[in-house]
């Protein structure tokens, strides 16, 4: 196997090293596909560009490509492309095994080899994980229902964007078609992917520039999480109730409560 991943990257800088080396292990190459405008017309963050930097000197990223988005296209298109780009750097660099993932998603590097050692033992050549989210900071942890697709072989017709994937609650863009799929759904107590999706220094500028348009959604979340309080439970809007457990902050990434 000779795997390469893929970051799609614009906002999300506070986790973006942290989460680079938590994966840096574990695959033989990773991009970044970095944009200095979002799919909403947005400039990106002097942030965004130093923690670029960072992860360039600090030798945590192999490739790196800057996406020029169509803002006359919808979000969710762009969101694609991007990913799609990071496919095709994948195939220039002639892996064998791709996934693709974002700036505040994290992996242990444990799991991951053992992960690695079963999809090579059992020929699978599709393989998806579950997630946790993290709420406000890194040490509250709840346990989400979105699925991420994760490590697939490339082959001739492998592809992003297909219509369908094995399991549900899957990010559209991520949908990646093989043929003859031989799939496998890994188990939370296997592998599973951390999400540090609700931990932010400015939720507002993650929520404004996500490929999601729905107002009211969006609304509706940054609702829930200025209003939480209960550190039992999370209410997160079209998902129900979510069981909130205390952790330790083990990915060593941006926490904000470091900052009182």
């Amino acid at each position: 196997m000779i795997l390469s991943v893929s970051y799609n990257f614009f906002n999300g800088e506070e986790h973006l090293v942290p989460s680079l080396r938590s994966v840096r292990n574990s695959v033989e190459h990773i991009s970044i596909v970095f944009q200095e405008i979002s799919n909403k017309g947005e400039v990106a963050t002097t942030a965004a560009k130093e923690a670029l930097h960072r992860a360039i000197e600090e030798n945590l990223v192999d490739h790196v490509v800057v996406y020029q988005p169509d803002l006359h296209l919808p979000r969710s298109v762009n969101e694609l492309k991007k990913r799609v780009t990071g496919l095709q750097i994948a195939r220039e660099q002639s892996a064998t095994h791709f996934f693709t993932i974002d700036a505040d998603e994290f992996y242990r590097e444990e799991e991951f080899s053992a992960a690695r050692k079963k999809i090579e033992e059992e020929g699978y050549n599709s393989t998806s994980v579950g997630s946790f989210l993290h709420i406000k900071r890194p040490v509250y942890r709840g346990d989400d229902v979105t699925n991420c697709a994760f490590i697939t072989k490339i082959e001739k017709d492998t592809r992003l964007g297909a219509p369908t994937y094995p399991p549900p609650m899957v990010d559209p863009t991520r949908k990646i078609s093989v043929p003859e799929t031989k799939h496998y759904h890994f188990k939370k107590e296997e592998i599973a992917m951390y999400h540090m999706n609700m931990v932010r220094k400015d939720i507002r500028e993650k929520l404004n520039n996500s490929s999601t348009t729905d107002k009211a959604f969006l609304s509706q979340v940054h609702e829930a999480f200025t209003n939480w309080e209960d550190k039992s439970v999370f209410n997160f809007p079209r998902k129900g109730p979510i069981a909130i457990e205390h952790v330790e902050n083990e990915f060593n990434t941006y926490d904000p409560g470091e900052d009182v």
